[in-house]
C-alpha cells in the first residue's frame, strides 16, 4: 500500500499543473451554472427561501445535465492511462501491479474530488437564497408537483422526484445523489482506462461515449433498468423502497470488476513511456 500511496501522490503532483484538469473543472461547473440559473431564477420568483442543499439534488438530476456533465469529467481523465515520462523508473521500483493500481485509485480519488467540487459549488452559489436544514422548500415541492411542466418550460429545469422527498430529508437526498453521481463517474474513469490501457486513449473514449450516450438514448426511451445513465440518477428509482441500492450495487460491481480486468491486462501490455511526457 506504501507504493502505491507513492503512485497516487506522485500522480496527483504531476497532473495538478495540467490545464486539461483545471478546464475539466471549468467545464463542469460551466455545466451545472447552466441549469442552476434556471433553477435559481425559478427560486427568485418565487421569492421563497430553498434549502442550500437542494440545488445540487435538482439541477444534478437534471437528465440534461447529467449527459453534459460527464463531459467535463472525462477531460479530467482523458489522459489515460498516464503513461508519463516516468513510467519505466516506476515499474522498476513498485511493479506492473501497484502502478496499475495506483493509477486506478487516482481514478477513484479524482472522481471524489470532481463530484464534491461540483456539489460545493451549487452549496455556495446555494447560500445567497436559502437556509440549512432537513426540511424541503415550497418552491422545489412545487416543481415536483409540475407535470404539466408548465415550470419546466418557463425555467428549463424539472424535479420530478416527488417520491425522494417524502421518503428522503434533503441530507439524505442529497447524501444519496452525491454517491449516485461519484459511482457514475468512477465507472466512467476506471472504464476509461481499462480500455485505454487495452487498446489506445482514443479507444478508451470511444467506449465511455459510446456507454454514456446509449445510457441517454435508451433513458429518454423509458427504458430506465437498462440504461446506466438512469441509474446515476437515483430518483429514477425511489419507490418507497430500497430498491435504488441495487443502482449503487451494480456500479460498484462494474468497478471492481474492471480493476480485476486492468490487473490481467497490465501484465500482458507492452508499454511505450516515452509517448507522454509531462513534468
Amino acid at each position: 500500500m506504501g507504493n502505491i500511496a507513492v503512485i497516487v501522490r506522485g500522480m496527483f503532483w504531476q497532473e495538478h499543473r495540467s490545464g486539461r484538469i483545471f478546464m475539466g473543472y471549468l467545464l463542469g461547473f460551466a455545466i451545472m451554472s447552466y441549469w442552476m440559473n434556471g433553477f435559481l431564477r425559478y427560486v427568485a420568483d418565487t421569492g421563497e427561501p430553498i434549502n442550500i442543499l437542494e440545488t445540487f439534488c435538482v439541477v444534478e438530476q437534471h437528465y440534461v445535465n447529467m449527459l453534459f456533465l460527464v463531459l467535463g469529467w472525462l477531460l479530467v481523465v482523458a489522459d489515460a492511462p498516464f503513461m508519463k515520462g516516468n513510467l519505466d523508473l516506476l515499474l522498476y521500483r513498485c511493479g506492473r501491479k501497484c502502478w496499475n493500481m495506483g493509477m486506478l485509485f487516482y481514478i477513484l480519488i479524482q472522481a471524489f474530488l470532481y463530484t464534491a467540487a461540483m456539489a460545493a459549488f451549487t452549496i455556495v452559489i446555494s447560500s445567497f437564497f436559502g437556509f440549512v436544514g432537513n426540511m424541503w422548500s415550497s418552491p422545489v415541492y412545487l416543481l415536483a408537483l409540475d407535470v404539466g411542466n408548465d415550470l419546466g418550460s418557463k425555467y428549463n429545469i424539472t424535479f420530478p422526484w416527488l417520491m425522494m422527498m417524502k421518503v428522503m430529508s434533503v441530507p439524505q437526498a442529497f447524501a444519496t445523489t452525491f454517491i449516485f453521481l461519484y459511482l457514475y463517474l468512477a465507472f466512467m474513469g476506471v472504464l476509461l482506462y481499462s480500455a485505454a490501457l487495452l487498446f489506445s486513449g482514443n479507444a478508451g473514449i470511444v467506449a465511455v461515449m459510446g456507454v454514456h450516450l446509449v445510457g441517454y438514448l435508451r433513458m429518454m426511451d423509458g427504458h430506465t433498468e437498462t440504461s446506466l445513465l438512469a441509474r446515476a440518477v437515483p430518483g429514477n428509482f425511489i419507490d418507497g423502497t430500497q430498491a435504488y441500492w441495487k443502482s449503487a450495487a451494480l456500479f460498484l460491481e462494474l468497478i471492481i470488476f474492471l480493476m480485476f480486468l486492468s490487473s490481467i491486462f497490465v501484465k500482458k501490455i507492452e508499454f511505450h513511456s516515452g509517448t507522454e511526457v509531462e513534468g
